[in-house]
């Protein structure tokens, strides 16, 4: 710094000051934009009589940012729609707003901003005023230097802390927020590098008004070093504490970190085993090297019973209803049970799940589903069962294998069949959608792989089916009102013939869940009876434009298209039958309820003029 600092020991003690004020309130006060001021306003006048209506301009912001923020903090802004009782009371409410504007503009290094505020009523318009708000922001005081001083150093050697990599604005403008950012970086990277007491003590600022430039240091108490100890865990009633600690994401003796604490507690309430879930560590330094973990718990209720209605033209209504017991072990051993019931088709299927299965994060799926159908396309009385793992692979990934056995016997007017199949499924899915129910950014991806081979009406059969899915979301404003939803499929079966694939799966398009606006498994060709014959391909595609218009109620512009083939390649130049339609969606407590309507735009003779579908969440 200049020696000219050194010659003025009350200036420099003076812009110090003004400093310390500026990093003290700059970053409260940019995020709250002066709450307190509006607050103390909202409560002194709750319905005041405008008698003054006014007009306010702001000259000179140093930015669109800086401005905006001022536009929303002031009360001449906030309150301008109220208007003023009187010319006094809006010059006090102006007068007001100086000290406000000026840690505004502090707060982002311009310590030598004047502020004026000039208030006059209108001549040629009575019972109206115009605020003028005049900024001269001066130089931006740049921060030529950022020190970490750190104090209480036991145990380990610290490591220096760098400013510029915890994001302090050096050799920048001395905008507070980052200052304060940059500090609390520090005290984060302590306290996840086994220090898990560290916290700030005290900031000094000097600042150099000729040349426009700050130095700051910050003093930091970095507090002893520790390792993980043992877990104490309280409030269990029915789960086994060894399954919890299976979740731990460090081993004992790793050196402290308190983000893997965050990580614990989120892994512990993601079981849905507990009402309330709490890791921390002790509030003071623990004795020794280790530091013990608590976990302190309270357990919900482990059953759960629920159900569902829905309604499709074609397919007519349909119930289910669902059961599921979480604990039945004490390890989160899940059981399901689940009977849907319609006119074409009824299906029971029961479930049973193993977390943390052999290793962290593997999850054991086993399921037993019998199931009628009787619809246009085939007769169908089936029995499958499944069984596979899953597992994560990075924060947004799932992958799984398994495998399957299914008895099936089918029919249509054609002929019967007989199936006897052995599966081995595969999957990986994608998905960093913001909700599952009513996701409004992000995408989701989901591919799987099955190979088969049996026995089909006494033939031996193997094919390999193919099936992949997406669906992106973008929230076009931001405000999650207006949101663009569209999606695509494509599958494909490799076989011999189609006649060797048993009907129940070959692929099919059309419905409430891939082409609305047709009847079930209807897109595709058609036997002599007008009855889809299923296909070796498929593709689908979809755009939906979301609008919600309140709180609880929504509207929806959708078109969708499909074609299925009979050959393994997917047809997208040819056979692609598309339809159209709207619906109104009510946003519930457990989700949105759909209400769509959809109509095919080159309907044949076999397909109905349109469909109506009711249910639960986003039609994707």
């Amino acid at each position: 710094m200049p020696g000219s600092r050194l010659r003025d020991p009350r200036a420099a003690r003076y812009c110090s000051a003004i400093l310390a004020r500026a990093l003290s309130f700059g970053l409260a006060l940019t995020a709250a934009g002066c709450a307190s001021t509006e607050r103390a306003d909202t409560l002194t006048f709750e319905a005041p009589e405008t008698q003054l209506s006014y007009g306010v301009a702001l000259r000179g912001a140093p930015s669109p940012e800086i401005e905006g923020l001022l536009e929303t903090s002031l009360a001449v802004f906030r309150r301008q729609e109220l208007g003023a009782q009187s010319l006094a009371f809006l010059r006090r409410r102006a007068a007001g707003d100086g000290p406000t504007a000026q840690k505004i503009l502090r707060s982002y290094g311009f310590y030598d901003a004047a502020v004026s505020i000039d208030v006059e009523e209108v001549a040629d318009a009575p019972g109206s005023a115009q605020v003028t708000i005049e900024i001269d922001p001066g130089r931006a005081f740049k921060l030529t230097k950022h020190d970490f001083i750190l104090v209480e150093t036991g145990g380990r050697p610290v490591p220096p802390l760098d400013a510029r990599e915890l994001g302090s604005p050096v050799g920048e403008p001395a905008e507070a927020a980052k200052i304060l950012d940059a500090e609390s970086a520090a005290v984060t990277q302590l306290r996840s590098s086994g220090r898990p007491y560290a916290r700030r003590l005290s900031r000094d600022a000097v600042a150099d008004p000729a040349a426009a430039e700050i130095e700051v240091a910050t003093q930091v108490a970095a507090g002893p070093s520790y390792v993980f100890g043992a877990t104490e865990i309280s409030g269990l009633e029915t789960v086994d504490p060894d399954y919890l600690r299976s979740y731990e994401p460090w081993i004992a003796g790793d050196p402290f970190d308190t983000s893997k604490l965050a990580q614990f507690q989120r892994a512990l309430t993601s079981t849905r085993l507990f009402r309330a879930a709490s890791v921390r560590a002790p509030e003071t330094p623990p004795p020794g090297p280790e530091a013990p973990i608590e976990v302190i718990v309270e357990e919900a209720p482990h059953r759960t019973i629920g159900g569902g209605v829905r309604y499709d033209t074609d397919i007519g209504p349909a119930v289910r209803a669902e059961f599921e017991h979480r604990n039945l072990f004490g390890a989160n051993e899940t059981l399901g049970l689940a009977l849907e019931s319609g006119l074409e088709e009824q299906r029971f299927e029961t479930t049973y799940a193993i977390p943390q299965f052999r290793q962290p994060n593997q999850l054991f799926k086993s399921s037993l589903e019998l199931r009628r159908v009787q619809d246009e396309a085939f007769d169908e009385v089936a029995l499958t069962l499944a069984a596979g793992l899953e597992r994560p692979f990075g924060p947004h990934w799932v992958g799984g294998i398994g495998g399957l056995f299914e008895a099936s016997q089918t029919e249509d007017k054609d002929e019967d069949g007989t199936a006897y199949l052995f599966g081995a499924p595969a999957f990986a899915r994608f998905d960093d959608t913001d909700d599952r129910l009513n996701p409004t950014k992000g995408v989701r991806f989901r591919g799987a792989a099955t190979p088969f081979a049996g026995a089909f009406d006494g033939e031996g059969v193997t094919f390999l089916s193919l099936d992949g899915s997406g669906s992106t979301y973008a929230d076009l404003t931001g405000s999650g009102r207006y949101i663009l939803a569209s999606r695509a499929r494509i599958a494909s079966i490799l076989a011999a013939d189609l006649e060797d694939v048993p009907l129940q799966r070959r692929l099919y398009s059309g419905g409430g869940g891939s082409v609305r606006g047709f009847k079930e498994r209807f897109i595709g060709p058609l036997d002599e009876d007008g009855d889809p014959d299923g296909g070796l391909s498929a593709v689908e595609i979809g755009v939906e434009m979301r609008v919600q218009a309140t709180d609880q109620v929504g509207f929806v512009v959708f078109s969708e298209a499909g074609s299925v083939s009979e050959e393994p390649a997917p047809i997208f130049d040819a056979g692609l039958q598309s339809a159209a339609g709207v619906g109104l969606r009510y946003f519930s407590p457990i989700g949105p309820v759909r209400f769509d309507i959809a109509a095919p735009l080159d309907r044949r003779p076999e397909d109905d003029l349109f469909q109506f579908y009711v249910s639960l969440g986003q039609a994707f």
